[in-house]
């Protein structure tokens, strides 16, 4: 059972860009299943945190591309967020491999802490 500390950390989601040109060109769908199976092993961050595919983050050339986000109280973590809620957070991370989701997942997702040199606006 989690402890008071752990019950308080937020819920996150992590989308993963699945548009033509992630999907296609960087094979994002490779980086997805990298990320949940991290997930997955993870227990303080399996059930707190979603993995989804999103639609384009419009950043194509810069792919593979994901986002952490909070998840709102009352909010599916499976589905799509509108793309304002995306601009109300720092959690941006372009460029993505094994090794740097690796990273964002541990510190992002794990402890909190965005990934200050990878993080960007979105």
């Amino acid at each position: 059972m989690a402890g008071p500390e752990e019950q308080a950390k937020p819920r996150l989601q992590i989308l993963v860009c699945d548009g033509p040109s992630c999907g296609v060109t960087y094979e994002s769908e490779l980086l997805k299943e990298l990320i949940e199976r991290r997930v997955a092993g993870d227990e303080t961050l399996r059930g707190r945190c979603s993995v989804v595919d999103y639609n384009c983050f419009g950043r194509c050339s810069e792919g593979p591309n994901i986002f952490v986000r909070e998840v709102a109280p009352g909010e599916d973590p499976l589905l799509d967020p509108e793309p304002a809620q995306l601009e109300t957070q720092r959690g941006f991370y372009a460029e993505m491999n094994e090794a740097k989701s690796e990273r964002v997942v541990d510190e992002h997702c794990g402890r909190g802490v965005p990934v200050g040199e990878w993080v960007d606006d979105y």
